[in-house]
């Protein structure tokens, strides 16, 4: 008899099955390319963390004093803050919000068609994923905009300590307007990033609720 036939697990399920489900929730190319990214941003600022505290805590005081030192701690604490960086954090946000954008679309259709029973579909399972990438370019964001800082303060100070000639500060502080263009986008991309979380919340709400 044709219903007593076991059924063939090779063969492909229907759409909207849940083999199809479970591919829909698994990670997309652009999510692993943006969370690459960020790792590696991440690394970045360890290293230079760790690299301006030794510095900071076994380089002798040169000539120009404490002041100088101190100053170059900083800087160096504040290396991950420069143009490469930053250019890291624009490409990993742009890739967040990309799939965030698409996947809370999807979350508001399927809401407004048909609810779910408290079961977790894989556009809530997307959308909780993006929510976790999104914090992470938020985190990095706010310390990218630090190390702006840092670095602006601490060049400032080497280059004020007595000795300093006058041309070289001048120079140090044109060099300085990088390191306001790096905190202004920082600040940008951690309110940009700041809004994506808030979009993930809304839908991921939008969906239990459903």
């Amino acid at each position: 008899m044709p219903d007593d036939e076991p059924t063939d697990l090779n063969q492909p399920l229907e759409p909207g099955g849940a083999a199809a489900g479970s591919a829909r929730a698994n990670w997309e190319f652009l999510e692993i390319l943006a969370a690459v990214i960020l790792g590696a941003e991440s690394l970045r600022v360890v290293g230079s963390v760790v690299s301006g505290i030794i510095f900071g805590t076994t380089a002798h005081v040169g000539a120009f004093g404490q002041q100088q030192l101190v100053g170059s701690a900083m800087v160096r604490v504040a290396n991950f803050s420069d143009g490469p960086g930053i250019v890291l954090l624009l490409v990993s946000f742009g890739l967040v919000w990309w799939r965030t954008d698409y996947w809370t679309r999807q979350i508001r259709r399927t809401t407004e068609s048909s609810g779910h029973g408290g079961a977790d579909p894989a556009e809530a399972v997307q959308v909780r994923r993006l929510r976790s990438l999104a914090r992470w370019v938020t985190v990095l964001f706010a310390l990218a905009g630090a190390g702006a800082i840092s670095f602006l303060i601490g060049n400032i100070l080497v280059n004020t300590a007595g000795g300093v000639p006058t041309s070289y500060q001048w120079q140090a502080y044109a060099s300085d307007s990088f390191s306001v263009a790096y905190l202004v986008i920082a600040a940008g991309g951690l309110l940009a990033s700041i809004k994506i979380l808030d979009l993930c919340e809304r839908d991921i709400a939008r969906l239990a609720t459903s």
